[in-house]
């Protein structure tokens, strides 16, 4: 009788598993926005800015593919000058060669779409970036799969606020790593795979940077004093060597502060029931056509402070935790170093081989 029963219930859990249909909410995107990306600064170009378009909740969207091509986009100065934009195609634009912001002057970006929607910035100033006075780490251990161990590096820096109120800061940071080869080269026609290494026909580096964080921070409880101990990112315990660190710090309106706080705090959301709802962040981008469609993200102008570092990561007393890679051979031949985000051939600043 209890076998029975076991088989009974048996195929009724089947029969309800049998019955369950897939829900689809049939979500779509709505009308996609425009989306300005890009940053004026006073460091040598070409400065680069992409248009595209956003995507909606539907997951067969992307927006890799979505740019916003033959559109017409310039910047204007505090006295009128205009300066044309390159069309790189795919939505991708450049500054003219020579061209950079200066410290004390406000630029506006102007962008016509092929048809004939026309948006404006507000007018953006360039305020000064002071130096930065210190660069320091804490070590953090994270994970301890003894013998060996990994952790990591908060990195903090300090800067003497000017003793003008109202500034603002946002840093960056970029790491460059001598690469030891351009290339995994797959010999035609063989099974299983051969691969070989190339090496760099030049100097080469890898780049590694964190491109969703978000660090800014304002003088208002420090005005004129120092800003000590800004967390400005975090670098591996992988290895041993030295830590090159390429830190950026960039001056900041208000109201690009705000709009970089906002993106701060709604990233950091946890969904849990006390976090704000998720809602549009407005940026600076107005359309002069219809209003209600702004564009989406922020034409921001600032002057960059640089500062090259290399972190020691060799007086911890403890080994990193390694990974192993797979290593193939050496090929006969180079590879050409080709410029991206993630690779260069231009030598860092204050590199030391």
């Amino acid at each position: 009788m209890k076998f029975f029963i076991q088989l009974f219930i048996a195929f009724f859990c089947v029969l309800l598993i049998a019955c369950v249909d897939e829900f689809d909410p049939k979500l779509v995107g709505g009308t996609p926005s425009i989306v300005f990306e890009g940053t004026l600064t006073d460091q040598p170009g070409p400065h680069y800015f992409v248009l595209s378009f956003s995507a909606g909740y539907n997951s067969k969207e992307s927006v890799f593919d979505k740019y916003v091509n033959a559109a017409k986009v310039w910047i204007t100065d505090a006295k009128g000058l205009r300066t044309d934009l390159n069309d790189l195609n795919r939505g991708q634009f450049s500054t003219p060669d020579g061209f950079r912001g200066q410290v004390g002057n406000t630029y506006t970006l102007h962008v016509r779409t092929s048809d004939g929607v026309e948006y404006a910035s507000n007018a953006e100033p360039m305020r000064a970036s002071p130096a930065i006075d210190k660069v320091y780490t804490e070590f953090k251990l994270t994970t301890t799969p003894r013998p060996q161990y990994r952790g990591m590096f908060n990195v903090y820096v300090d800067v003497k606020d000017p003793a003008t109120e109202g500034d603002y800061y946002r840093w960056t940071w970029k790491n460059y790593q001598k690469a030891g080869f351009c290339e995994v080269y797959t010999v035609p026609r063989t099974d299983p795979p051969v691969r070989y290494l190339r090496k760099c026909c030049e100097d080469c580096w890898n780049i590694t940077q964190c491109l969703g964080c978000v660090n800014v921070a304002s003088d208002k409880l420090v005005n004129g004093r120092t800003l000590a101990k800004q967390n400005i990112g975090q670098i591996p315990y992988d290895d041993t060597t030295p830590y090159y660190m390429l830190i950026e710090q960039m001056s900041l309106s208000k109201e690009a502060y705000l709009f970089w706080s906002n993106v701060k705090a709604q990233a950091s959301n946890s969904g849990g029931i006390f976090d704000t709802a998720p809602a549009m962040i407005k940026g600076n981008i107005k359309n002069l056509t219809d209003v209600t469609k702004p564009m989406l993200g922020y034409f921001q102008v600032s002057a960059v402070t640089q500062k090259a570092v290399f972190i020691q990561r060799n007086n911890l007393g403890v080994p990193p935790y390694s990974i192993g890679l797979i290593v193939y051979p050496f090929d006969i031949e180079c590879a050409v170093c080709k410029e991206s985000p993630y690779r260069t051939a231009k030598r860092p600043l204050d590199w030391k081989d």
